[in-house]
C-alpha cells in the first residue's frame, strides 16, 4: 500500500455556518471513540480546518467553498451545496492498514455526522456521482427505506417473527467486555503454565528411569574389604587341611570346629568389638 493511502468523504451543506465545524469535529470524536480509537492529540491551526490524531489515523476535517471550476457531481434534482465537509482519514502505518476496515469507519463517521450539521448531498470516497442523504443512509438501513410503491401489508403471522428479531449490535457493543477477555486469557495462561509444569515433572521422572536403569544393568563393582581375622583363619584352615595327613584329622576337626564359632562371632561382630582388648 502506497504511502499517501488516504479515504475521503464530503458533506454538501446548505449554508456555511460558523459552529458547523464544532459540531463536526464532536460527532467525530466520538466517532473515534466507540470504535476503539480515542484522539490523543486535536489541532485547529486555521479556522476552517481541525486534525485529530489517534493510535492509526490521522483524521483532518475541513470546511471549505464549492470550488468555480469544480466538475458536477449532482444529479437532476439536487441543490447546489453552499459549502462542503471534507472528512479525510491518513493512516499513520499504510503497510499495516486494512482498506475495508478504514472505509467502514469513514462511512460511520459521516452517517454520524448527517444529523449534525445540515447536509444536502454526500460523497463518498472518489466516486463522480454524489448521493443523497436518504440514498446514503438507506444502505446502513435498508429496512427502514421507503419503499417505491406501497407494499402489501404483512400477514398477522409474519409480524411476529419481525418483532422478534434482535437488534444489530453498533459502537461499543460490537467488542466483547475487557473483563470477559481478561478471565479468558488468565484461564488460558494457567493453562499453559500447568502443562509446562507437567512437562518438567515427566522430563525430570523420565531422566530418573533411565539412571535407575542403568544402575540396574551396570552394578558398581563391590568394594575390597581388608582383610579380618576371618579370612585369616580361613586361610589357616585351608593350609593345614592341605598340609595335615590322616593322623591329625581329630586336630583338624577341633579345628574346624573353632573356626566356623570364630566366623560366626565375626560375622556377629564379636571379634572387631574385643579386638582393641587383645593385647
Amino acid at each position: 500500500m502506497a504511502d499517501n493511502v488516504h479515504f475521503t468523504g464530503r458533506l454538501g451543506l446548505e449554508s456555511r455556518d460558523s459552529g458547523t465545524l464544532s459540531s463536526a469535529v464532536s460527532a467525530v470524536v466520538d466517532s473515534l471513540e466507540d470504535f476503539g480509537h480515542p484522539a490523543d492529540k486535536i489541532e485547529a491551526r486555521a479556522e476552517n480546518t481541525a486534525k485529530l490524531q489517534c493510535d492509526h489515523y490521522l483524521v483532518t476535517v475541513r470546511l471549505r467553498r464549492v470550488p468555480l471550476r469544480r466538475a458536477s457531481k449532482l444529479t437532476s434534482g439536487m441543490l447546489q451545496p453552499a459549502a462542503l465537509l471534507e472528512l479525510s482519514l491518513a493512516p499513520l502505518y499504510p503497510e499495516h492498514c486494512d482498506q475495508e476496515i478504514s472505509e467502514l469507519l469513514l462511512a460511520e463517521m459521516l452517517r454520524r455526522l448527517l444529523p449534525a450539521v445540515e447536509a444536502t448531498s454526500v460523497e463518498w470516497l472518489d466516486t463522480d456521482i454524489a448521493l443523497t442523504c436518504d440514498q446514503f443512509l438507506g444502505v446502513f438501513e435498508p429496512e427502514h427505506r421507503q419503499p417505491a410503491e406501497p407494499a402489501a401489508a404483512p400477514a398477522p403471522a409474519a409480524l411476529p417473527a419481525q418483532q422478534a428479531e434482535p437488534a444489530r449490535p453498533r459502537g461499543r457493543d460490537c467488542f466483547t467486555p475487557v473483563e470477559e477477555t481478561a478471565q479468558e486469557l488468565e484461564a488460558h495462561c494457567d493453562l499453559a503454565f500447568q502443562a509446562a509444569k507437567d512437562r518438567q515433572a515427566r522430563a525430570g521422572a523420565s531422566e530418573a528411569a533411565v539412571r535407575a536403569r542403568a544402575r540396574v544393568r551396570n552394578p558398581l563393582p563391590a568394594t575390597s574389604l581388608q582383610p579380618g581375622w576371618g579370612s585369616q583363619l580361613r586361610a589357616s584352615f585351608l593350609a593345614a587341611i592341605s598340609l595335615s595327613g590322616t593322623r591329625r584329622m581329630r586336630f583338624i576337626s577341633h579345628l574346624i570346629l573353632l573356626a566356623a564359632l570364630i566366623l560366626f562371632l565375626d560375622s556377629a561382630g564379636m571379634v572387631q568389638a574385643a579386638r582393641p582388648l587383645v593385647p
